[in-house]
């Protein structure tokens, strides 16, 4: 036989047995040489295709089991069915290792549902322990209560407000000090405008800590969505009916509305023992730091900022906010 005989056998088009093919064909080519030295008649037979280092080699069209049966013995042929058994075993094995693993992710996600419910539900029950047994007259206890009615803003329904009025006479003081105004009314007021400008705002207590007798600070998180409806409220430089917005301005436009942003702050309540009262209630929010990640710049975020109803610190400017 010559040596120009087929080197490799029918070529898949999934090249993943490229190598498992090779090695085949480099058997049958073997066996079909060692039957050449022995003297058998030669056939007509298509040309070898070399296979190079194990890799896949172009053909024109793949040889069907017919071709290699007429030009391989029986022996070379239990040795092709075997390797491919070997493969298609050995396949199938890590098919089904993997499935195994999938659905065993699967089972561990099914069953830590339940656990992660009553994990839940022994977390809120402490909750509602603990603060049961804050003592009502207490700046521990106004703080956590504060957190707890204001965690959704301050809702527009005038039975909510009104709750959430009774709730600052009883535990505030009337003339309270909240740093750029003073009185419960304007307390309300910010609240109302933060809730307007946020909607979907939601406020998490992280932390309480105590700094003096007569002071707490409590940390906050504070997540929120940029909308065109919080451009029109506080940022009214960057709103949408401002037709002179300028190509930088728009380009900033387009970077923040629809963000969602997450704000880390404190408030510090100033207790006086005397009237069981908070007397001084002192927030702070660090706006800087996500709007910088959003912009890329502090002077895109200066230019944000300028005109605007709230500072970086989450302060709110008198500025009358547009009638819904």
């Amino acid at each position: 036989m010559r040596d120009d005989i087929i080197g490799t056998v029918v070529q898949r088009k999934r090249p993943v047995h490229c190598d498992f093919i090779a090695k085949a064909s480099l058997d049958v080519h073997d066996a079909l040489e060692q039957r050449s030295s022995s003297g058998v008649a030669d056939r007509s037979r298509p040309a070898r295709i070399p296979a190079n280092s194990g890799k896949c080699s172009t053909m024109q069209r793949p040889l069907t089991m017919q071709e290699i049966r007429a030009i391989a013995d029986k022996d070379t042929m239990g040795k092709l069915h075997a390797i491919m058994k070997a493969h298609r075993d050995r396949r199938n094995l890590i098919q089904q290792r993997h499935i195994r693993k999938k659905k065993k992710k699967m089972q561990d996600l099914v069953d830590s549902i339940p656990k992660l419910r009553n994990e839940i539900e022994q977390l809120q029950l402490q909750r509602f322990t603990l603060r049961e047994r804050l003592p009502k007259e207490s700046a521990w206890f106004v703080a956590v209560e504060y957190f707890r009615v204001l965690q959704y803003g301050l809702s527009g329904l005038e039975a909510a407000q009104e709750r959430f009025l009774n709730f600052l006479s009883a535990s505030m003081a009337p003339d309270i000090d909240t740093g750029n105004a003073s009185g419960l009314q304007d307390l309300v007021r910010s609240w109302k405008i933060f809730t307007q400008a946020f909607p979907d705002c939601h406020i998490q207590l992280q932390g309480l800590k105590q700094l003096t007798r007569g002071a707490l600070v409590a940390t906050t998180s504070t997540r929120v969505t940029l909308t065109h409806h919080t451009l029109q409220y506080l940022f009214r430089s960057l709103a949408d009916d401002n037709k002179t917005l300028s190509k930088r301005r728009k380009e900033i436009v387009a970077k923040v509305v629809d963000q969602h942003i997450v704000m880390r702050g404190s408030v510090r309540f100033d207790w006086d023992e005397t009237t069981k009262r908070v007397v001084g209630l002192h927030s702070h929010t660090d706006m800087l730091t996500p709007m910088l990640n959003l912009l890329g710049s502090l002077e895109d975020v200066s230019l944000v900022f300028s005109h605007a109803a709230i500072t970086l610190d989450g302060t709110f400017i008198p500025i009358k906010p547009p009638s819904e």
